[in-house]
């Protein structure tokens, strides 16, 4: 379809969905965009420029290892770097949100949000000289009312100022952002704490406000900010914007957000960071869902131009920009892993807030073990990956070890998964929903050695299992008398993350894995 003709159509679409994206034929960027520019999870994002490199770090939640962060010199093409934290700062307990990357003569910081051990959230501060080598933690930075969440640091006329998320504070404003001074150094806050915006209950808004970003563009200094519900199944989440010519005030918020809502394939886009290129193009950093396999895939980083209008001064996005380049159709590596490097690869994670894990790779080998942090957990140790589609496959081969059960699973919390073990030669498929185990299905196998187990993933939350003894036919496993393979997870949904595949152990003991791969067909 000729672009003309495009144009027309998405028109009348998006007047009669009333959608405030402002609809324009020519197109700001020159940028070969295909979304998502970075796959997988990666919510919340935060990217800076330094020389001509940029650096993009996003949420972790409760998976360790903690913010990664990804590099690129183009914006679209980004490869991993590196993770901020390899274990959780010692004030911290969970919920590790909306990492805030700046950086200042020669030091990088990382202003983060996390909660503290009395589950209040709060905002902390830490910097490395090398970005490569990971940062030093400087502890909280910011504790107000609540909750305190979303850091974003700019600078205006040489001073630095921190803006973030308060909730709770009173009956009558109960979501903000507020704003303070930020010390030479970056480690205190200076001066009185000043509003910035309040949420409006009668308005999109309705659901709180954060994920706040700011710019300046000619006069003004241009606030995006997100609203409504960020995640899950019932997520509404949308962008607005408000303008201000001083950081403390008065900001105006704009007449026509939502500036930025669902779109093509996208859905709840939001929580982002706006940023000009060397050629004084504009673009926006954020995340969004894909609505293939939502919401079990969690949110993926998007990246789109960004406009002002000429006349008004205001800040959109054109409807072209954002439905060009819908998916990527490039063909994915996936992951292999035969345990043949002296630790694990840097693509495992694990929910730091469930388990604590003890892992050794020897000889080809990776045992796992460690121990669950919740009583009478039904799983003692998980190491996932972060699957990028929806539909993948997933298989293990097993060492021979039969004192603990081990196998695959897909997982969406320490109490809802579903997977495949194998211990003393009997297989075993489960669900564990609710906390509670229940066996769905089992099998005694002819062999104890090569065993090799098999998901294969649709719509992100759909799974069919299969097993291969010593290299031969792969064997079905049916859940009832009809001959059903497929596993229904609705239920791993998780307001907070995707669901994730990989490798158990349910037992006292470490279990043995000889490789691990995740395809895509």
């Amino acid at each position: 379809m000729n672009k003309p003709i495009l144009f027309l159509l998405l028109t009348l679409v998006w007047g009669c969905s009333g959608n405030k994206q402002q609809d324009q034929v020519e197109l700001v960027s020159n940028l070969p965009i295909e979304n998502p520019v970075i796959l997988g999870e990666f919510p919340d994002p935060s990217v800076i420029q330094v020389g001509d490199t940029y650096y993009a770090c996003g949420t972790s939640n409760d998976w360790a290892p903690i913010y990664p962060i990804y590099r690129s010199t183009d914006l679209v093409n980004w490869e991993f770097q590196n993770y901020v934290f390899m274990e959780a700062p010692e004030w911290t307990m969970s919920s590790f949100w909306a990492p805030e990357l700046y950086y200042k003569d020669g030091t990088f910081f990382c202003y983060y949000t996390a909660k503290r051990k009395d589950g209040v959230s709060c905002i902390g501060v830490a910097s490395t000289r090398d970005i490569q080598k990971g940062f030093e933690d400087h502890g909280v930075l910011i504790e107000w009312g609540s909750e305190s969440i979303d850091a974003f640091v700019n600078e205006v006329e040489g001073q630095g100022y921190v803006t973030w998320k308060a909730y709770g504070l009173n009956p009558d404003k109960p979501i903000q952002i507020l704003g303070s001074k930020l010390s030479e150094n970056g480690l205190e806050l200076e001066g009185e704490v000043f509003e910035v915006v309040t949420a409006e209950a009668e308005t999109w808004e309705r659901g709180g406000i954060e994920g706040q970003s700011i710019v300046r563009n000619g006069a003004y200094l241009y606030l995006l900010y997100s609203g409504a519900a960020c995640c899950g199944g019932g997520c509404d989440y949308k962008v607005g914007v408000a303008r201000a010519k001083h950081m403390e005030g008065p900001w105006e918020k704009y007449g026509g957000n939502p500036i930025l809502t669902d779109f093509g394939d996208w859905k709840c886009p939001g929580h982002g960071t706006p940023i000009m290129t060397s050629n004084e193009e504009w673009y926006y950093l954020y995340h969004a869902y894909q609505k293939v396999g939502f919401p079990y895939m969690g949110r993926s980083g998007l990246l789109s131009p960004l406009s002002w209008d000429e006349k008004t001064g205001w800040p959109y996005f054109k409807t072209l920009d954002l439905m060009e380049g819908q998916v990527k159709k490039q063909e994915l590596s996936g992951i292999k892993d035969e345990f043949d490097q002296d630790q694990l690869g840097e693509f495992w994670r694990w929910d730091l807030a469930s388990f604590l894990p003890a892992t050794e790779v020897k000889d080809g080998v990776l045992y796992l073990g460690g121990k669950a942090k919740h009583q009478n957990s039904p799983i003692d140790m998980a190491l996932s990956v972060i699957p990028q589609r929806p539909s993948y496959e997933v298989r293990a081969k097993l060492n021979s070890q039969s004192d603990v059960m081990k196998g695959i699973l897909v997982y969406g919390t320490h109490d809802s998964s579903i997977g495949l073990g194998f211990q003393g030669g009997k297989l075993t498929l489960f669900e564990v929903r609710n906390g509670e185990w229940e066996e769905l299905a089992s099998l005694q196998l002819r062999l104890s050695e090569g065993v090799v187990l098999k998901a294969k993933v649709e719509e992100g939350h759909k799974i069919a299992f299969a097993y291969q003894e010593a290299e031969g036919d792969w064997q079905d496993i049916a859940i009832d008398q009809q001959g059903t393979t497929e596993v229904v997870g609705d239920f791993l949904e998780f307001w907070q993350w995707g669901v994730k595949p990989g490798i158990f152990v349910k037992g006292e003991k470490s279990g043995a894995f000889e490789s691990f791969e995740l395809n895509y067909p």
